[in-house]
């Protein structure tokens, strides 16, 4: 007889705003071990520059923002590392906006952006 067997995920935090990265990742404490964050090439939906794997601690909008600037950015808040199925396990992923005018695109951005996409 075959027996179905779920994984249950543990309650998403309480977040006061859906992008609240910092309050987010607090929530999650220790479970959240890396976040893999990428940032939307201007003018485009469809293009986002991989920008790296932070320590959740390096993930507040203002230290985000003061080292790649302003633009849309997405977060995937990832756990620890699940030997059955050889990756990490994902929590979520959030979305969130930085303004462009207040914090201009950075020299590593641009640099990264220039790798990835040629321009």
């Amino acid at each position: 007889m075959r027996t179905n067997t779920t994984k249950t995920k543990p309650p998403r935090p309480h977040r006061s705003f859906p992008d609240a990265i910092d309050e987010i990742l607090y929530g999650y404490g220790p479970r959240a071990r890396v976040v893999q964050l990428w940032r939307q090439v201007d003018g485009t939906h469809a293009e986002w520059t991989y920008l790296g794997r932070l320590r959740p601690e390096l993930c507040e909008i203002e230290l985000i923002a003061k080292r790649f600037g302003g633009g849309w950015y997405r977060a995937k808040v990832l756990g620890a590392w699940d030997r059955e199925r050889r990756r990490e396990e994902y929590f979520e992923q959030v979305a969130f906006g930085i303004d462009q005018q207040w914090w201009p695109m950075t020299a590593e951005t641009r640099e990264r952006i220039r790798k990835q996409h040629g321009m």
